[in-house]
């Protein structure tokens, strides 16, 4: 720090070396130094716009060492001024040895940033602070670390532990309770270059990990390992996940195992009790088109949990259609959208009676969203037959329904409908001319119809 209130003092007296853009730099420096007096400033003004500045600040924090003061270290160490990225670089070496292991680690999002600039070769300090974070002093500490981080900070410590681990069992073990998604799938990955007798444990253990893509990943090695597979496969087929039920149904007939007796075992069992089963029964049953019995289907529609019953939605075959009309009252948004996105599907004169009858029974109970979305399931000008119709019907809440109409009209245009006739569509249009002629709708209304 003396050696820096030194080279401060010189350069207060630094003469005027006559190029007025360099001098008044120095001055800005000299302003922004003034009130400059601890280690908060000095970061602050590391990212200065003003070179001197910066140097000054780099200086400072060189000899202020802190985990703070690494990391802006690490910032100028690609600045775009070569002496104040020199100077960054000596002072980010001073912190490469095990006793500041604490400062790296905190700084590791950093490096990382580092390693991604070019400006300059960074790939000698990348390798140092990997050797430091890899010796045996400081391993503790580090794995330590990486059991509570995230993310690209959790990947790079995983790679680095690894690559160091004397016992990668041992080492993949603690991966494969990791928190990160992503670090699990890459110990299952590596748990499948381990011996079959270090390997099949663990990945025994990942089966019941959550997250369906690290259990793909385990199903897929031990398939690969394990002399008889079938036992594996039988509980994979009844898995919640689809991704596990599609692996086992392709890898099922390799071992013969019958998917169908599978699923009829389990249907003459007991009822689920728990949502993960419910789900595997009600997928597998979807995807070899199997229809559960009464008993079934009316305790899955009984469920609380809004996934089962939208499974069961999923599930219904076409020729269900009071099913899917019954799936309209259900509390979930999701399951009210699946069953109208099947309903979609169904012949409109089909559906029509049903959902004529349920918006006259719930238009004031339905929330706005799904009276809208019930509206859009109808041909286009099937939505103003309606309204026409609730107008006529309704004559205490007229005005209400002249406007939802005259709403109507002004969002219209090039209207699409393949199955109204052109007959009624002239009938339609009509009504609405007479409507505007008497006042009660906006001029224009029935022009954008046509």
């Amino acid at each position: 720090m003396n050696s820096l209130r030194s080279w401060l003092e010189r350069l207060k007296h630094r003469p005027a070396s006559g190029n007025e853009g360099q001098d008044q730099r120095h001055h800005e420096m000299r302003e922004a130094l003034a009130n400059c007096s601890g280690a908060d400033d000095w970061l602050t003004l590391s990212t200065d716009r003003n070179g001197f500045v910066r140097e000054v600040a780099v200086r400072a924090l060189s000899d202020q060492p802190s985990s703070a003061a690494l990391v802006a270290l690490l910032e100028r160490a690609n600045d775009w001024v070569p002496q104040v990225r020199e100077l960054a670089v000596a002072g980010v070496w001073q912190y490469l040895r095990p006793e500041q292991s604490t400062a790296l680690l905190q700084a590791l999002p950093a490096w990382l940033a580092l390693a991604r600039r070019q400006r300059t070769d960074h790939g000698p300090m990348l390798v140092a602070v990997r050797s430091v974070l890899q010796t045996v002093e400081v391993r503790a500490e580090v794995e330590a670390t990486f059991l509570k981080q995230r993310g690209q900070v959790a990947r790079f410590l995983f790679a680095l532990l690894q690559e160091a681990s004397e016992s990668s069992a041992a080492f993949l073990a603690k991966a494969l309770a990791h928190s990160e998604i992503t670090v699990r799938q890459l110990a299952v990955e590596a748990c499948q270059a381990l011996p079959a007798e270090q390997s099949v444990p663990l990945l025994l253990r990942a089966l019941n990990l959550p997250g369906a893509s690290v259990r793909v990943k385990a199903l897929h090695g031990l398939l690969a390992l394990l002399s008889d597979s079938r036992e594996l496969l039988r509980d994979a087929l009844l898995e919640a996940s689809p991704t596990i039920r599609s692996l086992a149904l392709w890898a099922a007939p390799r071992w013969r195992v019958d998917a169908r007796e599978v699923l009829n075992t389990r249907l003459k069992g007991n009822l689920p009790t728990l949502k993960r089963e419910w789900l595997g029964v009600l997928g597998l049953a979807r995807e070899l088109g199997v229809d559960l019995d009464t008993t079934w289907q009316t305790m899955a529609w009984r469920s609380p949990c809004s996934s089962v019953r939208l499974a069961i939605v999923e599930g219904l075959a076409d020729e269900q259609l009071s099913d899917l009309l019954r799936a309209l009252d259900d509390s979930s948004d999701k399951v009210f959208a699946k069953a109208l996105e099947r309903l979609r599907g169904q012949a409109w004169m089909e559906i029509a009676p049903d959902l004529d009858a349920r918006l006259d029974r719930d238009w004031h109970l339905l929330s706005p969203a799904r009276r809208q979305a019930l509206m859009q399931v109808r041909p286009r000008w099937q939505q103003l037959a309606y309204l026409l119709r609730r107008l006529d019907a309704c004559s205490d809440e007229r005005n209400a329904w002249l406007a939802l109409i005259g709403d109507w009209c002004r969002a219209q245009y090039a209207i699409t409908d393949p199955v109204t006739s052109r007959s009624e569509r002239e009938r339609l249009v009509d009504r609405i001319r007479y409507l505007e002629l008497c006042g009660d709708l906006p001029s224009g209304s029935a022009t954008r119809l046509t």
